[in-house]
């Protein structure tokens, strides 16, 4: 059984004698393109997922963030130009999730702080009732 390929590369498939299509190992600036581009896509999910407050996401396209920079930074023909805008946008992306994680603590602590304040107003209240 011969199998498609459904990707538009030039040269992709070659016709070989005695299988039929052989796969050819796409050229590495598409390969490169491609790495870049799951890597804005994923920022732009960790964007949204963010402004959303789906902390559980974030932690995913996190992990999802780390491992696109590995593989991108693996790409011996990588164009450094693009990567270093790419991760500069990550950077700058990340300042922001760090700030907004900071100032849900700092919210979270003051709760939790009040209901400890409560629970204290509580015990004493039960004494002297």
């Amino acid at each position: 059984m011969i199998r498609q390929s459904s990707t538009k590369w030039p040269g992709c498939c070659e016709k070989s004698k005695s299988v039929g299509m052989a796969f050819v190992t796409p050229p590495k600036e598409i390969v490169m393109a491609q790495a870049v581009k799951q890597l804005q896509q994923t920022h732009e999910a960790l964007i949204a997922a963010v402004r959303a407050g789906d902390w559980e996401q974030v932690g995913e396209l996190d992990k999802l963030c780390r491992q696109q920079v590995a593989q991108a930074m693996e790409q011996p023909e990588r164009d450094d130009q693009v990567v270093v805008e790419t991760l500069d946008g990550l950077l700058a992306t990340y300042r922001e999730v760090i700030g907004l994680c900071q100032a849900v603590q700092g919210k979270l602590a003051e709760e939790l702080q009040g209901m400890q304040r409560g629970k204290a107003g509580a015990k004493v209240y039960q004494m002297f009732s």
